[in-house]
């Protein structure tokens, strides 16, 4: 027998639950939970109702599993609560056990959350909340350097191909993604110019020792020039053609990396674009620029043939966060960004004649996508970094300068101090300061490409999944 139905619940409810802890959907129409309460709750539409005869589905948000559970509920009773001009609110009354005792764990969660974030720092609630080593906040390396020592400076654990082992190298090169180095900064510009070929090559194994082993059985194919984050960063004028005359002598392929382009930066980009498009023609080559901003892409598809675009970072945007391992929930759902959509990638390829790709590594796995038959597509992984902010008001100008991160402003010239100074954040994030980005480490990339700890095989298999056809490696140091 149905209980009498009363309404002075709607006077004591939780009103405002957030929406990624609460989401209602009555048929196909999602509605917006205003109040929560044991026997019922609120919703608001601005559609007027005459009946309630379907059920709702109610998605209450499990903080301890970190997944939604859902549960459908019939009205028992219902009742316009207010109406408005913009909008209609309803009383729903509810007898069912199941929705009961979802809205005492959703209270009693939601009541803890709020404590520890009155009574604990950020560390303190993160701990509390997803298992974050808090304590470990408090241990960071000395310097920027060390900081480089402790990721790259340990020549541990690598594999000998000798032998047999040796002639599977040579025979399947072919097979192997292309190598790249990418000069971002200007003093691996000056450094570049300056050295021989092997001296700089060189001098970059014995700053990062890690990769002896990969350098050993491969030679560098192409060089990236320019920063992709920081338009302060890209080479002057004749430095950057002194780049390039130096670097089609040696052989080598090249990609001129541009970053986001500002108001003041246009007529001076479209005049650059056409100098690159005559060194090309002087040369009988072609460059590969990285586009990371539309209005670079759109000055490159009218009459600038030998100027090959490449999608780039700062446009080839997903979730990457070095806090993700803590975070709950599945990550197989960030696996896929817009270019998975294969739609897209057409477009891409038709407005812009853009069919080649970078990529980041981002801390977790990616699904790279497939090429639609009949197309063209290529796909270039930076690793072992990858950006998590950017900021054209330049936050490490502002904390050096002004002793005060907060207080940026666009910096039109600078004097490079980024070169020398970064952030430093505690050791287990695995994340750096640097330029005017916040980049994190992919910890697993490197093993899993077959780079670190050396292993051909695996590099061609995963190159081979994943339709990766060049590995570009950093310049930072």
């Amino acid at each position: 027998m149905e209980q009498e139905i009363k309404w002075e619940w709607t006077d004591s409810t939780v009103e405002m639950i957030p929406f990624g802890l609460l989401a209602g959907f009555y048929g196909e129409k999602e509605v917006r939970i205003t109040k929560l309460a044991e026997d019922g709750f609120c919703f608001r539409s601005v559609e007027k109702f005459c009946s309630l005869e379907k059920s709702f589905r109610l998605c209450f948000y499990d903080l301890k599993q970190g997944r939604y559970r859902e549960i459908p509920v019939m009205s028992a009773a219902w009742q316009t609560e207010r109406k408005t001009e913009f909008f209609i609110s309803y009383a729903v009354a509810v007898q069912q056990e199941d929705y009961r005792q979802a809205v005492r764990m959703l209270f009693g969660q939601y009541d803890r959350y709020i404590r520890l974030k009155l009574a604990e720092d950020d560390g303190g609630l993160a701990e509390q909340m997803t298992g974050y080593p808090a304590k470990e906040d408090e241990i960071f390396a000395d310097s920027f350097r060390e900081q480089m020592d402790a990721w790259f400076g340990n020549g541990k654990n690598r594999e000998n191909c000798e032998g047999t082992e040796q002639a599977e190298t040579w025979k399947y090169a072919v097979m192997e993604p292309a190598l790249a180095l990418e000069l971002d900064h200007p003093s691996v510009y000056t450094q570049f110019l300056k050295q021989s070929i092997d001296e700089f090559l060189a001098d970059y194994q014995e700053r990062y020792p890690v990769f002896q082993d990969w350098f050993r059985e491969r030679k560098v194919e192409r060089i990236y020039i320019g920063n992709a984050f920081c338009h302060l960063l890209f080479p002057e004028e004749t430095t950057l053609f002194s780049m390039l005359d130096k670097a089609c002598k040696l052989g080598l392929k090249i990609t001129v990396t541009f970053s986001y382009v500002r108001e003041y930066q246009l007529k001076h980009m479209e005049k650059l674009l056409k100098k690159l498009e005559q060194w090309c023609r002087e040369e009988n080559t072609k460059l590969e620029i990285e586009v990371n901003d539309w209005a670079m892409a759109d000055m490159l598809k009218y009459s600038l043939p030998d100027l090959i675009p490449c999608y780039g970072r700062m446009l080839n945007k997903r979730k990457k966060d070095p806090r993700m391992p803590y975070k709950k929930g599945n990550v197989e759902l960030l696996q896929e960004n817009n270019l998975n959509a294969e739609f897209y990638r057409e477009y891409l390829e038709q407005e812009f004649g853009i069919h080649r790709f970078e990529w980041e590594s981002c801390g977790y796995e990616q699904k790279f996508p497939e090429p639609a038959a009949g197309r063209k597509m290529e796909n270039h992984l930076h690793l072992p970094f990858y950006q998590t902010n950017t900021s054209q008001y330049c936050t490490l100008y502002a904390g050096s300068v002004y002793g005060d991160r907060s207080r940026q402003q666009l910096v039109t010239s600078c004097d490079r101090r980024c070169e020398w100074q970064a952030y430093l954040y505690p050791r287990h994030l695995n994340m750096v300061g640097h330029y005017n980005s916040l980049f994190g480490k992919d910890s697993e990339i490197l093993e899993r490409t077959g780079i670190v700890p050396y292993n051909m095989e695996k590099t061609r298999v995963f190159c081979k999944e994943n339709q990766v056809g060049r590995l570009v490696l950093p310049c930072w140091m």
